[in-house]
């Protein structure tokens, strides 16, 4: 078992949401996030990424009209056939002083702290990881004697332009000890 805290700034200078490791066997590792506060719009269609409403909310199209750093990942899920699509806010905006969305498309919201299994690969994935690694990650779940607590989370690290080998993506689920 290894444990190191995480709280960083990625390859691209954006901080990335707080979490500890707690295990990593490979590209597996089990963590343990804090609350985060994020910023949550749904998206509509295949051609809705709902980018461009997160984008506009941290560029100040909120109820103080303040510029927001953008972090990392984005997070994306899908629950019931409806896709979110969400930023991390800086950990420095408390949740008491999240600033309202003007666009009613988007909502604040706060993930309680959890444990995540994560699965990290690379290459350019817009709809989530591929079977082999949803695959991975699950029977790593079961073999850890895990229980699954949520839906999958897909989360993303890199700029677009960021060539798909160097990418980093990763398939998150929440789980608990059993």
């Amino acid at each position: 078992m290894t444990a190191c805290s995480s709280i960083k700034l990625t390859r691209a200078g954006y901080e990335e949401a707080s979490h500890q490791v707690i295990i990593r066997e490979g590209p597996i590792e089990l963590r343990r996030y804090s609350n985060l506060n994020l910023v949550e719009t749904k998206m509509k269609n295949t051609e809705d990424s709902g980018f461009m409403r997160l984008f506009r909310y941290i560029d100040g199209n909120n109820s103080s009209k303040s510029k927001i750093a953008m972090t990392t990942p984005v997070f994306t899920s899908e629950n019931n056939g409806e896709r979110t699509m969400s930023f991390v806010l800086p950990a420095k905006i408390k949740q008491e002083n999240v600033p309202v969305p003007i666009n009613e498309a988007v909502q604040t919201i706060t993930r309680r702290s959890g444990l995540y299994a994560a699965h990290r690969y690379t290459g350019r994935r817009v709809q989530g990881a591929p079977i082999k690694i949803q695959n991975q990650l699950m029977n790593w779940i079961k073999d850890n004697e895990l229980q699954f607590l949520g839906k999958p989370i897909n989360a993303f690290y890199d700029t677009p332009w960021t060539p798909p080998f160097l990418r980093r993506n990763e398939l998150l689920v929440e789980v608990a000890q059993q």
